[in-house]
C-alpha cells in the first residue's frame, strides 16, 4: 500500500504513465482505423480470392470510365496505362443478343481472346454531351482516380418584355417570348397595416399573404409572418390553416376576412380599398421595386383573344437577379448515349508500393491487409488496456506529490471548469481543423507526410483531453467542483440577487411598481415614435441592466436604514453587513459601524466604571464590617460594666446607637452591590401574595401606629399565587415599609392593594410624602437618594434600589411613581398556576 502510495506521487512514474498512454493511443487510433477498413472492405468475412476479385472489379470500372470517355470523344485510346487493363466498349443499351467476340461489336477493344460473359467484368455508363469525366491524381487507397459530374441543369437567361398585371387571374406576370412567368414575391404597403407580402405557390396558382409590422428591411424578400393578423382581426385569431379554395365573401374593407397564412389572388379584392388599382409602389421578387403605373394590364382569358394567346411558362424554377434578369432553368435536355463496358480481370499481378498502376496498387495493399488483419485486432486491444491502465493511473495519481498528503494543483485547475472545457473544445475543433486541411491539400502519395499529420493531430487532441480529465479529477478530489464553474457563480449571483429581493420586498415593491409603471409608458413611446426593433431592443437591455443597479442600490439604503435603526432602538452593538456593499453605500455602512463601536466602547466602559464602583464599595464596607465589628463589641461590654458616670453613659449610648446604624448601612452597601451584580442566590417558589400582606399588617403594626399611619390593606378573597424567592420577597416588602414608615406624613392612610388582571399579579404601596418631593422617580431609584434633600431623617438611600434589584433577580417588575406628595411603588408578577409551578421548579 505504502508503495503504491509513492508511485502516485512519483513524478518519473507520471511520465511513463503519459508516454505509455500517448503510444498506445496512437496505436489504438491506427489499428482500429484498420480494423474499421478491413471490416468494410469484408476482409474478415471473405476470402482473399474474393476480395482480390471485387477491388479489381473498382478499379476496372474506373479505368473503363476512361476507356468509354475517350470512345465517346472520339479520341485515341490511351489514357490509362496498364499492362493488365484489357477491355472492350460497346454502344449499346444492353449486352443482350451481342457476340462478344465479334470485333465489329466494339467501338474500341484491346484484346483478341476469346470470352463468355462469365469470364468478363461488365457494367454500362449512361452519358449525354454535357456529362464531364474529371481526372484526379491517386492511388488505390483514395476510393478512385476519376470521379463523374453530370451536367443535369441548364440555366438561360430570358429577356422580360414587360411586366404585366393579368386581371383575368388576378396575377402579376413577367411577358417573356410567348410565355408569362408569375411574379413570385410581391410586397407592398398597406395605409394603417404596415406592408404586406405575397408569395406565390406554383401548384395552388394563388399567392400566400403574410403581414409584417413594416419595420424591416423594405428590400428583403424573405420575410416571416408577423405574430398576428392585421388591426381589424380580432386579437388572439389563430393563423388560418391553408387552404385551396380561394376566399369569398370580401367585405369592402378588403382585409377584415383574411388572415395571417391565407391563399388569396388579387382579383379577389376587386372594388375593395385592396384593389389593386389603389396600390402604389410595389417590390417584385425582393429586387425590382415599380410604380404601378407603369404595370401593363393584360388579359389571358379567352374574352381577350391576343393577350390569351400568350400561354403561363412549365417552368418552375427561375428567377429575377439583381440586373433584372430572368434565370429560368431549362433542365437537361441533350439525348443520352448508353455504353458497355467490358473487362477482362487479371491474373498474376504483382505487387510493389511504388507502382502506378491501379490493380498493382491494390493487389499490394490486399497483401498487406491480409497478413495484418489478425495483428491489428491484437494490436488494437493490447494497446487500449495498457492506454485504459495508463489513464486510470494517472486520474488517480492526479493532485498527489510525494512528501504531502494534500492535493497539489496546478495552473490548470485554478481555471473556471466550465470556460476551461469550453476552451478545451476550441482548441480541439482548431486542431482538427488544420490537420484536415493538410490532408485535404496534400497529394495522397504523400502516405508518410499524412500519417505524420495524423499522428500529430491526433496526440495534440488526446494530450488536449488528457489535460482536462486531469484537471476535474483533482477538482472532483477537492470536493465541490462543480462551485469553481463561472455558470455555478453567475447562478448562485443570480439567486442571491433574487433571495436579496425577496428578504427586501416589504420595501421594494414600491419601487418595483414605480419601475414597472415608468417601463410601461416608456415602452409605449419607444413604440410610438422610434417603431423600430433595435430601438426596442436597445430599451429592453437598458432595463435589464439599469433595473438590477436600482433595485440593488435601494437594497443597500435599506440596510443602511435597518441598521441605523437598530442602532438607535437600543443595539450599539449591531453591526451593518457591508460585505456586498459597493461604492458611497459601502463607506457609509462603515462609518455607522464605527458609530456603533463607539457607542459599545462608551457603555463597556461606563459598565466597567460602574462594575468597579460596585467592587469598590463591596471591598471597602467588607473592610470597614471588621472594626466595625470590634467597635460593636466592646461598646457591648462596656454597656455591661458599671459606669457611674452619666456623662459616659450618654456617650455610649451614642456609641451604639451610631455603630448600629453604620453597620446596617455596610450591610445594606452589600447587599445591594451583590443584587446589582446578580451574585445573590435565587430559589424561586410558589408563593401566596395574601399571607406576605397579612403578615406585613402583623409586622409593621407597632411602626406604623408610632410613626401616625392608617394601614389599609386590599385583596382578593381567593388565594394568588405567585413564583418568587421568600426571602428577598420579604425584603422588598420590608424596605418599602420601612420607607413608609420613615417619610410618609404623619396622621395619613397607607394602602397596599393586591390585584390580579390578566394573569399579572401587582402589588401598590401608596402613601403621602411628608417631604416635598421635588425629584422624579428615576433619581429617587438611584444609590443613596432620599426624599427628604435636608437628609434630616435617618437611611441609607439604599432602600428603593436594592428592592428594584431583587425584583428583577426573581423575574418581576418595580415600577415608581411620583405625583406632588403622593409616592406609589407597584411590584408585579405574573399570577403562577399549580401546574406551571411544578414547570418552573423543574426547569430550576
Amino acid at each position: 500500500m505504502r508503495k503504491v502510495k509513492n508511485w502516485r506521487g512519483s513524478t518519473a512514474a507520471k511520465i511513463i504513465a503519459w508516454i505509455a498512454l500517448s503510444a498506445s493511443a496512437l496505436c489504438f487510433v491506427f489499428s482500429a482505423v484498420g480494423v474499421i477498413f478491413m471490416f468494410d472492405e469484408g476482409i474478415y468475412r471473405n476470402s482473399k480470392d474474393e476480395t482480390r476479385k471485387q477491388w479489381f472489379e473498382n478499379v476496372s470500372y474506373e479505368y473503363g470510365l476512361s476507356a468509354v470517355d475517350d470512345v465517346r470523344r472520339e479520341q485515341p485510346a490511351g489514357s490509362v496505362e496498364s499492362k493488365y487493363f484489357k477491355y472492350g466498349i460497346i454502344k449499346a443499351d444492353s449486352l443482350e443478343g451481342i457476340d462478344l467476340n465479334d470485333e465489329k461489336s466494339y467501338a474500341e477493344r484491346n484484346f483478341s481472346d476469346k470470352i463468355s460473359l462469365e469470364d468478363v467484368y461488365t457494367n454500362s455508363v449512361e452519358l449525354s454531351d454535357e456529362d464531364q469525366i474529371v481526372y484526379t491524381n491517386g492511388n488505390f487507397l483514395t476510393g478512385g482516380v476519376q470521379l463523374m459530374y453530370s451536367g443535369d441543369n441548364s440555366w438561360v437567361s430570358v429577356y422580360a418584355d414587360r411586366i404585366c398585371y393579368d386581371e383575368a387571374k388576378g396575377v402579376f406576370v413577367y411577358l417573356a417570348g410567348n410565355e408569362y412567368y408569375p411574379v413570385q414575391t410581391i410586397e407592398t404597403d398597406i395605409d394603417g397595416y404596415g406592408s404586406a407580402v405575397f408569395t406565390y405557390d406554383t401548384e395552388r396558382k394563388m399567392y400566400l399573404f403574410e403581414h409584417t409590422d413594416g419595420t424591416g428591411d423594405a428590400a428583403s424578400a424573405e420575410r416571416t409572418a408577423a405574430d398576428g393578423a392585421l388591426t381589424d382581426v380580432a386579437d388572439g385569431d389563430t393563423v388560418a390553416e391553408s387552404t385551396e379554395e380561394p376566399l369569398t365573401d370580401v367585405t369592402d374593407s378588403g382585409m377584415d376576412d383574411i388572415a395571417n397564412g391565407e391563399y388569396v389572388t388579387f382579383d379577389m379584392f376587386d372594388g375593395t380599398r385592396m384593389d389593386v388599382n389603389h396600390w402604389g409602389n410595389v417590390l417584385l421578387d425582393g429586387v425590382r421595386e415599380i410604380s404601378m403605373d407603369e404595370i401593363d394590364r393584360v388579359d389571358s382569358s379567352e374574352k381577350n383573344k391576343e393577350d390569351a394567346s400568350v400561354s403561363y411558362t412549365t417552368h418552375e424554377d427561375y428567377y429575377l437577379d439583381s440586373n433584372y434578369t430572368l434565370w429560368v432553368n431549362m433542365g437537361n435536355t441533350s439525348p443520352k448515349t448508353t455504353y458497355q463496358m467490358v473487362v477482362i480481370l487479371p491474373q498474376n499481378v504483382g505487387t510493389d508500393w511504388n507502382s502506378t498502376d491501379l490493380y498493382v496498387q491494390a493487389n499490394t495493399l490486399l497483401n498487406f491487409v491480409y497478413s495484418m488483419r489478425y495483428t491489428a485486432l491484437v494490436t488494437m486491444f493490447v494497446s487500449f488496456i495498457i492506454g485504459a491502465a495508463a489513464f486510470v493511473f494517472l486520474m488517480c495519481a492526479a493532485g498527489h506529490r510525494n512528501g504531502t498528503d494534500e492535493i497539489v494543483t496546478t495552473v490548470w485547475d485554478h481555471l473556471w471548469l466550465d470556460v476551461f472545457a469550453v476552451g478545451a473544445v476550441l482548441a480541439e475543433v482548431f486542431v482538427f481543423y488544420v490537420a484536415a486541411i493538410f490532408l485535404i491539400n496534400v497529394d495522397v502519395a504523400y502516405l508518410p507526410f499524412i500519417l505524420f499529420v495524423t499522428a500529430v493531430a491526433t496526440l495534440c487532441m488526446g494530450w488536449l483531453l488528457l489535460l482536462f480529465l486531469l484537471s476535474f479529477s483533482v477538482r472532483v478530489k477537492l470536493g465541490k467542483w462543480w462551485r469553481h464553474t463561472l455558470c455555478y457563480q453567475l447562478f448562485r449571483k443570480i439567486g442571491q440577487f433574487g433571495r436579496m429581493i425577496w428578504e427586501n420586498i416589504g420595501f421594494l415593491w414600491k419601487v418595483i411598481l414605480v419601475m414597472l409603471v415608468l417601463a410601461f409608458f416608456e415602452g409605449i413611446g419607444v413604440l410610438m415614435f422610434f417603431n423600430s426593433d433595435i430601438a426596442l431592443l436597445l430599451w429592453l437591455l437598458e432595463k435589464l441592466v439599469l433595473y438590477p443597479l436600482v433595485l440593488w442600490y435601494c437594497v443597500q439604503l435599506n440596510q443602511l436604514k435597518n441598521g441605523t435603526e437598530k442602532i438607535a432602538g437600543g443595539e450599539p452593538g449591531y453591526q451593518i453587513s457591508t460585505k456586498r456593499m459597493t461604492g458611497i453605500f459601502k463607506e457609509q455602512g462603515e462609518q455607522i459601524n464605527h458609530i456603533s463601536d463607539g457607542m459599545t466602547h462608551a457603555i463597556e466602559e461606563r459598565m466597567k466604571s460602574e462594575r468597579f464602583k460596585t467592587e469598590l464599595i463591596t471591598n471597602v464596607s467588607h473592610d470597614i464590617k471588621t472594626p466595625l465589628t470590634s467597635i460593636i463589641n466592646y461598646v457591648d461590654l462596656l454597656e455591661k460594666e458599671d459606669l457611674h458616670n452619666e456623662t459616659a453613659q450618654e456617650y455610649l449610648e451614642v456609641l451604639e446607637r451610631q455603630s448600629s446604624r453604620l453597620k446596617k448601612l455596610i450591610e445594606d452597601l452589600i447587599e445591594a452591590s451583590k443584587a446589582s451584580t446578580g451574585n445573590l442566590p435565587v430559589h424561586l417558589e410558589r408563593l401566596e401574595a395574601g399571607i406576605f400582606m397579612t403578615q406585613t399588617v402583623g409586622e409593621f403594626e407597632e411602626k406604623t401606629k408610632a410613626a401616625g399611619l392608617d394601614l389599609v390593606i386590599e385583596k382578593p378573597e381567593t388565594p394568588v399565587y405567585i413564583m418568587a424567592d421568600s426571602r428577598h420577597f420579604w425584603r422588598v416588602i420590608d424596605n418599602l415599609m420601612n420607607n413608609i414608615c420613615k417619610y410618609a406624613q404623619s396622621g395619613t392612610r397607607v394602602y397596599i392593594n393586591l390585584e390580579v388582571k390578566e394573569a399579572q399579579v401587582s402589588i401598590t404601596f401608596r402613601n403621602t410624602s411628608k417631604y416635598p418631593l421635588n425629584i422624579s422617580s428615576d433619581e429617587l431609584m438611584e444609590r443613596f437618594v432620599r426624599g427628604d434633600a435636608s437628609r434630616n431623617t435617618e437611611g441609607s438611600g439604599l432602600g428603593l434600589s436594592i428592592a428594584n434589584s431583587l425584583m428583577d433577580l426573581m423575574g418581576g417588575t418595580f415600577r415608581l411613581y411620583v405625583d406632588g406628595d403622593l409616592f406609589k411603588v407597584v411590584l408585579g408578577f405574573a399570577e403562577t398556576a399549580e401546574k406551571e409551578t411544578k414547570e418552573k421548579i423543574e426547569e430550576l
